[in-house]
């Protein structure tokens, strides 16, 4: 009887992990920067955006209506293709709970927004897409001997042209150079003063979703010299 009841559980265990793991595998990637347009009562346009993140298996978001309106979003819930999440503001001390409901299909989002923003509860559309810019404050570890440090850049991409600063560690900020994003790959240079002579940094990387992965070829003692890189975007 023992062996057939330890049969029995075992079957039951793999029953559970294969289900689980058939409905992980059916679960579209949902992570990442979804955006939408969105018409004002004043007829003017903006452009939300949810922010999708997983670590350790969990999904967490926040989100945004304008820039530095950034708050994390609630009641997360995927299944399947199916997504759900509350964000909930204030507005003239009043709690205003939008709902957000769709199915993920691919880079799109399509279907419905719920809000009591007006003090009566109103439905809107919802089709979002899944940004593919190189558009954020990316940052990566940077270590040099006994020295660590973080490093960031800040790019802003139009076309397939990017720019931006990187701050720097004797202050002020270095335009970056150079700035590209095509086929799916970021490249940029920074130039750099020391001691009367110039050194360039060349970044190069494959962009996947919040991670660019790829190398940084740099030059120290008149010797070139390639690192890995492998930065995330943080905003």
């Amino acid at each position: 009887m023992r062996i057939i009841w330890l049969a029995g559980t075992i079957v039951c265990c793999a029953a559970a992990f294969c289900a689980r793991a058939a409905e992980e595998e059916e679960r579209p990637r949902i992570e990442g920067i979804w955006k939408w347009d969105f018409t004002m009562p004043d007829g003017s346009e903006i452009t939300p955006r949810v922010w999708i993140r997983e670590e350790d298996g969990t999904l967490s978001g926040t989100a945004r209506f304008r820039p530095g309106t950034d708050v994390p979003v609630t009641n997360l819930v995927v299944k399947r293709e199916e997504i759900s999440f509350d964000v909930v503001r204030e507005r003239a001390g009043v709690r205003v709970v939008t709902r957000y409901a769709g199915k993920v299909s691919g880079d799109r989002i399509k279907g419905r927004i719920t809000s009591n923003r007006t003090g009566e509860e109103q439905t809107f559309d919802w089709e979002a897409k899944r940004s593919s810019s190189a558009e954020g404050t990316w940052r990566w570890p940077v270590s040099f001997g006994n020295f660590r440090n973080d490093a960031t850049v800040n790019l802003n991409q139009n076309g397939e042209k990017l720019t931006g600063k990187m701050p720097s560690r004797r202050g002020g900020d270095v335009e970056i150079k150079n700035g590209k994003f095509k086929n799916g790959v970021i490249s940029f240079e920074t130039e750099r003063e020391r001691g009367g002579e110039k050194f360039v940094t060349r970044y190069s990387g494959q962009l996947t979703g919040d991670k660019i992965v790829g190398s940084i070829l740099s030059e120290f003692g008149g010797r070139p010299r390639t690192n890995d890189w492998e930065a995330v975007r943080i905003d």
